[in-house]
């Protein structure tokens, strides 16, 4: 039921930009006559030329991708598992832009974006581990006779992104080159861990040790409506004083359709 919901928001985000992308707009063209000494205007026809707009708002831009995890160090339990190894494809990473603006710096060639958006990261175990609830520090368990068809921590951050904008042709957005670089901060709204097998489900809610806030990088690239997303949190999944040594940061990587 929440993949359809998630499904059907998107579809409307789409048809919503979609709608907002494909208007036609007509340039005016100023001639003057000669021989009586007029000047009058004609429009030279519909086409897909960018409105001229100093600051721009957008609600509902969703990116999709995966959430990975990087550490300097592999870690191993006492039975030699990797509790961090992930099935990559199905470890998503949804992020919902509630609103994104963007503020033209130099005549919409440069610009500066800001907004606020909800990331959505689940993080698919490949192992039999599950991650403990109310526990001073961060601890998993290895369930070598238990057989999951699912086991995955999912958390929610409310974020800030704040990027410079680069478009080659801002007039023709479907045929300019995108670049966008800068850092995002966000807080934790709330986290879960849901187990499934043989048909019985299971889904705990505590915030498992997660850090509060994070910041981190976030890129973009790409041309016309085909963009590139990347993000880097420069603090640890895991809070300092409850990671039990766990010392592993998140990143995603995906795309975007529909651009800003």
């Amino acid at each position: 039921m929440k993949q359809i919901l998630i499904i059907f928001i998107c579809l409307i985000s789409w048809q919503l930009n979609a709608q907002e992308n494909d208007r036609t707009y007509r340039d005016t063209v100023t001639y003057r006559d000669t021989v009586r000494n007029e000047i009058y205007r004609k429009d030279r026809g519909p086409g897909r030329s960018y409105r001229h707009r100093r600051v721009r708002t957008r609600y509902g831009l969703v990116d999709f991708g995966v959430s990975a995890l990087s550490s300097s160090t592999t870690y191993r339990l006492e039975n030699g598992i990797d509790p961090f190894e992930l099935r990559l494809l199905k470890s998503l990473n949804i992020n919902l832009h509630l609103v994104q603006q963007r503020v033209s710096l130099a005549d919409r060639y440069v610009n500066l974006v800001y907004g606020l958006t909800i990331e959505s990261h689940r993080y698919r175990f490949d192992n039999p581990v599950v991650v403990l609830e109310d526990t001073p520090e961060v601890q998993f368990e290895f369930f070598e006779d238990r057989k999951f068809k699912k086991n995955r921590l999912a958390y929610t951050y409310l974020s800030v992104p704040l990027m410079l904008n680069f478009k080659s042709n801002p007039k023709y957005p479907y045929r300019s080159f995108h670049l966008s670089a800068g850092g995002y901060a966000g807080l934790l709204l709330g986290a879960n861990f849901k187990t499934k097998e043989k048909g019985d489900k299971e889904k705990i809610k505590d915030n498992y040790g997660l850090n509060t806030f994070r910041f981190g990088l976030r890129g973009e690239i790409g041309y016309g409506p085909l963009i590139l997303y990347g993000t880097y949190a420069l603090n640890n999944l895991f809070d300092p004083d409850k990671d039990n040594g766990y010392e592993v940061t998140p990143f995603s990587i995906g795309l975007i359709v529909w651009p800003f």
